[in-house]
């Protein structure tokens, strides 16, 4: 079974005596019953699953009105006791009983001693709507396709997993040709679990394109699940072009050259960034936090998942040239950023002058603490970081620069203008720790920040 990052964080959850019951969210298809199942069967003498996608489950426990009256069910349905400490109560598709999903509130008042976890494929479109998720009563985590590290552990190449998890800034790395092939790999692969399992087993990208292939159509079967009537459209046609336009910036006027307006369009990319199918990543242009971010400005596309990409884009030959190397790169790094966000969502901006003060743009900028990192993307040879410059220029010590690329781990130095720049360099392959490392270089001796 696949490991995930996201155990970690279920085992803290298990052992918290003021714990709540949890949901997990989550695009489909990225594993979250499986992950529920593995780690339940593992921590709990049983596993108590109701599936509520099942008509027989969902005619019984859509009508129930208690806690007690649920439990007690249960307790039938399954032929399995649910003990505090010793079951783990997993209610899964829980999109599918709005009575449930408000039932929840009532297990942390009345049953605080049962662990429970709720999960579903299509959740976030009925909770950004007018549900009554009962606020306060309830904890989140969120689950993303595989990243680079869980990808290493799937295809059994620990040995370079282990010094990745204790890289620093000054250790040299053994074997970083072979970790950036793997790398490499990744970036066709993506993350997406059942795409990572088939090529574990069989080493084949030709069949993980037929994995892919099936993953796009069956989120185009989804759209009617959570839109009807005359959106349906906007969104079934945003769906298939969407993934091109990955690591780029887009405006909702006229998107794709599909003809449709704004507002069309902004009401389609909203409702796939509510079933986490994208992501959209806004602009800010100011150093101050919080950040403010400017609406009305391009926003920049980051999907779901790479592999996904590729396999919309047709692109698995050319990928490591040209435009479209720039462009994966840029999702890839958005993914890696946005994964990092296991118990809240990651709020990922880009920076930006305003046209009069001059062009200068940052790819990816986030709040750390009361700075702001602003990092650039590199996928060639270049190191041309005057917009990084000027972003320093602008917030001297409230910015930490990084530069993420297929160079080695270290703080590098660097004069332009007359100036000395401090910048953390980040070799792609380590992203997905870059809050510990951006930790490390802002307290170490050669401090970047």
């Amino acid at each position: 079974m696949l490991y995930r990052k996201l155990e970690t964080e279920l085992d803290k959850w298990k052992d918290n005596p003021y714990r709540k019951p949890l949901i997990l969210r989550g695009a489909r298809q990225v594993g979250k019953t499986s992950l529920i199942r593995k780690w339940g069967k593992t921590n709990y003498k049983e596993l108590v699953e109701i599936n509520l996608e099942k008509k027989s489950n969902l005619d019984v426990f859509d009508k129930v009105q208690s806690v007690a009256d649920f439990i007690k069910k249960a307790n039938i349905i399954t032929d399995k006791k649910i003990l505090p400490g010793k079951s783990l109560l997993f209610i899964d598709e829980i999109q599918e009983s709005k009575n449930v999903m408000e039932l929840l509130r009532f297990f942390l008042e009345e049953r605080p001693d049962l662990h429970l976890i709720a999960a579903g494929s299509l959740l976030e479109a009925k909770m950004a709507g007018k549900w009554n998720v009962p606020v306060g009563r309830v904890e989140y985590m969120y689950l993303f396709p595989m990243t680079f590290l869980e990808y290493l552990q799937a295809v059994q190449k620990g040995n370079f997993l282990e010094q990745l998890k204790k890289a620093k800034i000054g250790k040299k790395i053994i074997g970083i040709n072979f970790i950036e092939n793997h790398f490499k790999d990744y970036i066709l692969t993506g993350g997406m679990p059942s795409v990572v399992n088939e090529y574990a087993e069989t080493g084949n990208f030709s069949e993980i394109k037929n994995t892919l292939s099936d993953l796009i159509t069956s989120y185009e079967d989804d759209i009617g699940k959570y839109t009807a009537g005359s959106k349906r459209k906007y969104v079934e046609a945003i769906l298939k072009i969407a993934p091109k336009f990955a690591g780029q910036l887009f405006n909702y006027e006229n998107f794709g050259d599909l003809g449709y307006k704004s507002r069309e369009v902004s009401e389609a990319i909203q409702k796939l960034e509510q079933v986490r199918l994208l992501n959209q990543v806004k602009a800010i242009n100011s150093i101050s936090t919080p950040l403010s971010y400017k609406h009305k400005r391009a926003k920049k596309m980051i999907w779901l998942d790479n592999g996904l990409v590729n396999q919309v884009n047709d692109a698995f030959q050319p990928i490591s040239e040209g435009l479209y190397q720039g462009r994966i790169m840029e999702q890839i790094v958005g993914q890696t950023l946005i994964a990092s966000g296991a118990r809240r969502k990651f709020e990922l901006a880009y920076w930006s002058r305003n046209k009069d003060e001059g062009s200068a743009e940052v790819d990816f900028c986030w709040q750390y603490n009361d700075k702001i990192v602003g990092l650039e993307v590199k996928s060639g040879n270049s190191k041309n970081l005057k917009s990084l410059f000027s972003m320093i220029d602008i917030g001297g010590d409230k910015v930490v620069p990084v530069r993420a690329s297929w160079d080695e781990l270290r703080v590098e130095k660097y004069q332009y203008n007359g100036k000395s720049y401090k910048i953390l360099s980040i070799p792609f392959y380590l992203l997905e720790r870059i809050n510990e490392l951006v930790e490390f270089g802002s307290q170490g001796k050669e401090k970047i920040s």
